[in-house]
């Protein structure tokens, strides 16, 4: 990637409420019920709480080595080989958490909309149209997320204000009946699904350094208002009891919409959101490890292996996902602990050695007239 493709504040804003939705959008209130009940909005809260002070490490690291990648990052303070071998690690998470949405878009749709397609083909289909976006470029799938986010602010509205009338309040009652415990641990487990680490590899490509802060806490909180709302939806339509059964509850929650008997069956409406927002965090994600990997080896031009990784992306998802039950295993009990060794506490690690590193450095010398 050209360090000449610079995208605004207010892209990067966008791209960052696409990643912030991804998957979630379709796994967070099940996640949420399962743990904190009836106040799983309350856990989402704190979840959101949790990333956006997560995000000031992060911002504190982007403009710590401002003009460098979180690769490029690791190799100055931590050396060439120390640095590659942490970098490695890095990218391999952000290349298995592309996979696995691999995974999540192929079981979903094998078994809710088309069960008699092979998962295979529909991943292969799905990665196809990922290497497509990669190759174009960043400038240009950036350009294409801000033309389809008023699409997806719409079809949002669509899909959750005719279920106002559906709320019933006291599926909220009694709050915080088992206390904070399970509210911490649910947003916990909410946070373990937003890996904002990956956009520290595209953190020096976005214009005016004093709007990146704002631009990056503005995306967590429009994603965040929305997994919010499809949080309380959730629960007020079909209750705590019935969200933490459903492994995709959004979906089931879709299919009670009905008004007049003319607007019915409009679940179509959370796929073409769930889709979308997928997409492009499979892409920056994707994106994300491809340009890694390209910079550990010194490569200039990644493009060439945009094709063998996304071959290995495929195999890697069939591997990872054997069935449906394993997979919200997955997420609910391990996921979240994983993804804080590479979202939390490396780059903590990483930014307490860029300080003793630079406490080291021997002071420039005084040149006496």
């Amino acid at each position: 990637m050209e360090k000449q493709q610079i995208i605004s504040k207010s892209s990067f804003a966008i791209l960052v409420t696409f990643f912030m939705i991804g998957t979630s959008i379709l796994i967070t209130p099940s996640g949420l019920a399962l743990v904190a009940k009836q106040d799983a909005w309350l856990a989402c809260i704190v979840g959101v709480g949790f990333n956006l002070l997560n995000f000031l490490l992060y911002h504190v690291l982007g403009e710590r080595f401002a003009g460098k990648t979180f690769v490029q990052y690791c190799e100055t303070v931590l050396g060439k080989w120390a640095g590659k071998a942490i970098s490695l690690a890095f990218v391999l998470f952000f290349y298995l958490l592309a996979s696995l949405m691999i995974g999540d878009l192929g079981y979903f749709v094998t078994s809710q909309i088309m069960q008699e397609t092979p998962i295979e083909a529909l991943q292969m289909l799905f990665t196809l149209i990922v290497v497509f976006a990669v190759r174009s470029g960043f400038v240009v799938y950036t350009r294409a997320a801000v033309v389809f986010f008023p699409w997806l602010i719409l079809l949002f509205l669509l899909l959750i204000l005719p279920l106002f009338p559906k709320f019933n309040m006291g599926n909220f009652l009694p709050v915080m009946e088992f206390g904070i415990k399970p509210i911490l641990r649910g947003g916990f487990t909410f946070y373990g699904l937003q890996e904002m680490i990956v956009l520290l590899m595209f953190y020096p490509f976005v214009s005016n350094a004093k709007g990146r802060k704002s631009s990056f806490v503005m995306g967590i909180g429009v994603g965040g208002a929305i997994l919010l709302m499809t949080t309380i939806g959730s629960i007020a339509v079909l209750g705590e009891e019935l969200t933490s059964n459903q492994l995709f509850p959004a979906y089931t929650l879709a299919k009670n919409i009905s008004i007049g008997h003319f607007l019915e069956r409009v679940e179509g409406i959370l796929i073409s959101i769930w889709i979308l927002s997928t997409f492009l965090k499979i892409v920056l994600t994707f994106h994300a490890s491809l340009l890694g990997f390209a910079q550990i080896m010194n490569i200039k031009d990644e493009k060439p292996l945009v094709v063998p990784l996304a071959l290995g992306m495929i195999i890697l998802s069939l591997m990872c996902y054997p069935n449906t039950i394993f997979i919200n295993d997955f997420l609910s009990k391990n996921w979240a602990p994983f993804a804080l060794i590479f979202t939390l506490f490396l780059p903590f690690l990483l930014l307490v050695a860029s300080w003793f590193t630079q406490k080291r450095k021997p002071a420039a010398p005084v040149n006496e007239s």
